[in-house]
């Protein structure tokens, strides 16, 4: 490659990286994304401690990032998902052009990549995804350039990405065999090999190292698992208190029961293959497969490790997660597993822009320039994923507030609205509720935490499972507060406490009858702002945004059950259709 095709390249990769940040940070939210967003957002602007590993590099970055002069900086700091993101599409490209593709079968694997729905929708909200996304495809780079040139820099900044990778997200000890495959292709000096050791460790323990000095200043405002020192820094990275690095749940076995679920394999395979038609699509999987192709007749140690990716974070993934994951709500744990099928996808479409450059050596050029300009055109031209005018998870956080009063017990029912509410305590939303997350009670550092933030509320004497959920004691202990389940827990709800009434979006817990009206009480949930706002065709289905709509789902069906079918026919109605709706 001459100097000028370098050139080039460099500028190309750069109006890449440019034209998909400027998409990216236009659509960011503007509040935060479902599942773990809200704390990751939480954890820069203060420089916290999310939960373990702790995500020290992401949680840095983003508190410098938050400190430039933003107008919002929580939103700044969603924004700086895309920044990582466009930088993974230019990473990308740049290592198709060294594999051989020209430049517009390059730009084809970039762009298909950066406009997947699942990348797209992670580059929008504060998430370690799009990171992670980042240092495996600079990491790629580096293994790929050492393969081909013998390059000691190659080699070198890969230890770095490498060890930054792994300090970042357990998922990435599943790259090893597709780098492997790569950097086994020449063997360096012993000088090298030690100095690529040195940086590998450093890149490993440089954020945590630095995470230990800024906890040496004093404990941050959010810190639930009470990392307070340098002691605490081996157990936050191995995940100790979550049961592991490789544990897809917390605290559950390493391969569930004592008997392998090969159904429940099946199952997660058949969302992988799911993700693989949504997000890959039409193009990019028989592109790839040509890409896959072309690779057996020309570079054998290429698709060995571009197969290698695939099938180590795939298959790995799967195995842990099926025998792992709860199989409650099977929509919901598809959205959750959804997160790590982003990983296998970047080999997919490397190999359809490999793909791509097999199809121009068959037609004429222009046929795949044409093919370059659909693959840009088609996804802004039909309906440009943007978040910076939704922000579901927060509206029903606080639509949990509005129902609710001061000193009454909000009762939570998942990790979207645990680290949406802690974002309201710790930003002084809340108005005095006390937000309750059954689902730490027997953590005794959250335990503490209750405590130390709410100092006038009794708590039931812990057992062996942790705090008791008998919320009829809970009041007794705490005379004139009222307990509040939001709606998602219905079920759990109404079988312990079935006297429990609706109050507005959220059930109030009653252990004997209490005055109820069921059409005010229909037309109070009916009415509230955000309850007809988020539907499943505003929500991407896909995403832990499918909380929201069995969250409501299940209030509106008891709400609907409640009513009289001649004398509420119009409610009714009303409700029926919004069922159908979510």
């Amino acid at each position: 490659m001459t100097r000028g095709e370098r050139r080039a390249d460099a500028l190309t990769a750069a109006a890449v990286f440019a034209g998909f940040a400027a998409l990216f940070w236009m659509g960011r939210s503007r509040s935060f994304g479902m599942g773990d967003s809200a704390q990751h957002v939480l954890s820069a602007l203060f420089w916290a401690v999310p939960h373990p590993p702790g995500y020290p590099l992401q949680t840095a970055l983003g508190w410098l990032w938050s400190r430039l002069p933003w107008a919002d900086p929580g939103a700044a700091v969603n924004g700086l998902s895309g920044i990582y993101s466009a930088a993974a599409a230019a990473a990308l490209f740049w290592l198709l052009r060294r594999g051989g593709a020209r430049q517009a079968a390059a730009l084809i694997g970039a762009a298909l990549m950066a406009f997947s729905p699942l990348f797209w929708y992670y580059a929008l909200v504060a998430e370690v995804r799009a990171l992670n996304d980042l240092l495996a495809l600079a990491a790629a780079c580096c293994a790929f350039a050492w393969s081909r040139s013998s390059s000691s820099r190659a080699l070198l900044a890969f230890s770095l990405l490498f060890g930054l990778g792994l300090s970042h997200h357990p998922t990435y000890v599943f790259l090893i065999p597709a780098y492997a495959a790569w950097l086994s292709a020449r063997r360096p000096s012993g000088k090298l090999a030690a100095q690529a050791a040195g940086l590998l460790l450093l890149g490993l323990a440089g954020p945590y190292l630095l995470l230990g000095l800024r906890l040496s200043r004093g404990a941050p405002v959010y810190n639930l698992f009470e990392v307070r020192g340098w002691g605490d820094l081996w157990p936050l990275f191995t995940r100790a208190r979550l049961g592991g690095p490789l544990r897809m749940a917390g605290g559950a076995p390493l391969l569930g029961s004592m008997r392998f679920d090969f159904a429940r394999l099946a199952e997660h395979a058949g969302w992988f293959l799911s993700s693989l038609w949504t997000h890959g699509g039409p193009v990019a999987l028989p592109l790839s497969a040509l890409g896959a192709a072309a690779l057996w007749k020309n570079d054998r140690r290429d698709l060995t490790a571009w197969t290698l990716w695939l099938a180590a974070t795939a298959g790995v993934y799967l195995v842990f997660s099926s025998q792992q994951m709860p199989p409650v709500d099977p929509e919901y744990a598809r959205a959750v597993a959804a997160r790590f099928h982003l990983l296998p996808l970047i080999s997919v479409f490397a190999l359809a822009g490999l793909g791509a450059e097999a199809l121009a050596r068959r037609v004429r050029p222009r046929l795949v320039n044409l093919l370059l300009a659909a693959v840009l055109a088609t996804p802004l031209a039909l309906r440009p994923l943007s978040l910076a005018r939704q922000n579901p998870l927060r509206d029903y956080a606080r639509g949990l507030v509005r129902d609710s009063s001061p000193g009454d017990f909000v009762v939570l029912g998942g990790d979207d609205t645990i680290f949406a509410a802690l974002e309201m305590e710790l930003l002084g939303e809340t108005g005095g509720r006390v937000f309750l997350c059954p689902a730490m009670f027997a953590f005794p550092p959250y335990q503490r935490r209750l405590q130390s933030t709410y100092p006038g509320v009794k708590l039931p004497p812990p057992g062996p499972r942790g705090l008791s959920t008998d919320w009829s004691l809970w009041k007794k202990l705490n005379p004139g507060r009222a307990v509040l389940a939001e709606s998602s827990l219905r079920d759990d709800v109404l079988a312990d406490f079935p006297k429990s009434v609706p109050q507005g979006t959220v059930i109030r817990v009653e252990s004997v009858a209490a005055p109820s009206d069921p059409a005010a009480d229909a037309r109070r949930f009916l009415d509230a702002p955000e309850t007809g706002a988020f539907t499943r065709r505003q929500s991407r289905t896909w995403t832990q945004e499918i909380y929201l709509l069995h969250a409501r789902r299940r209030m509106a069906e008891w709400l609907a059950s409640r009513l009289d079918p001649d004398r509420d026919g119009a409610l009714r109605e009303r409700l029926v259709l919004l069922m159908e709706a979510l």
